[in-house]
């Protein structure tokens, strides 16, 4: 399943997660049940379209894509393009008009882009990725997880998110002060993740044949096991604000 696949971090199992998590957003921020079912379906088309690479526009490209694929299927125009508009704008943000609009942006962005899930994932994708060849590892890893963290701006999530962005921020801020410090633990963890790219094993996989050799790399794997394993949602709904 994973061989054919041009970025493992974005294959299935990503797709599927974001939307269960768009689905989330919607039910905690007070959409319907029938949002809800619209934001799974751009969730898991979010990233139909995903080159291991971040110089290509993947929100477009994957929009226009589903748009296609839409167009076979038996819905109302209204469904297709809030679906479409969900998939489109949830690479940067934008002026969100709903919560179902804004949901694959924040399941793409707070449960993927952060927490210790993606401590695992980010080391695992600059493996894989494109931009990162010829780099040394470390290196690689430091511009990395700077270049993410950059993107990230408080600011741009509604203030109901606020504390679980936070939960999910500290995580990841954390391991990247550990990588810059070069601590023992992190590195070995970001070099079995970041061999594991290279040997194409699935990211999951990965995550799950880690053995922790200290009490905060028992904690990172459990926190991502956690959450691969849909056991955070019942804590991450404290933190939100409906």
């Amino acid at each position: 399943m994973t061989r054919n696949v041009i970025s493992v971090t974005h294959d299935f199992g990503h797709l599927k997660r974001i939307g269960i998590g768009a689905s989330w957003f919607v039910k905690v921020m007070g959409g319907t049940k029938e949002e809800q079912e619209i934001a799974y379906a751009a969730g898991l088309l979010h990233d139909i379209v995903r080159p291991a690479s971040e110089k290509v526009c993947h929100a477009e490209a994957s929009a226009k894509e589903s748009e296609k694929i839409l167009s076979k299927l038996r819905l109302d125009k209204d469904t297709k393009n809030l679906i479409v508009q969900a998939i489109k704008d949830h690479r940067l943000p934008v002026k969100w008009v709903s919560p179902l609009h804004q949901s694959v942006y924040l399941a793409d962005k707070i449960l993927e882009q952060m927490g210790a899930f993606v401590a695992f994932r980010r080391c695992y994708y600059v493996g894989e990725c494109q931009d990162y060849k010829g780099v040394e590892m470390e290196e690689a890893f430091r511009k990395h997880f700077a270049y993410r963290m950059d993107r990230i701006k408080k600011t741009d999530f509604p203030k109901s998110v606020r504390r679980l962005l936070d939960y999910q921020w500290k995580w990841l801020q954390d391991f990247s002060v550990l990588l810059n410090k070069r601590e023992p633990w992190a590195v070995r963890m970001s070099s079995h993740m970041f061999e594991a790219a290279m040997k194409r094993i699935h990211l999951e996989d990965a995550i799950r044949s880690y053995k922790p050799d200290s009490k905060d790399a028992e904690r990172y794997r459990k926190e991502a096991m956690d959450y691969l394993e849909g056991k955070k949602f019942g804590e991450f709904e404290k933190l939100v604000n409906p």
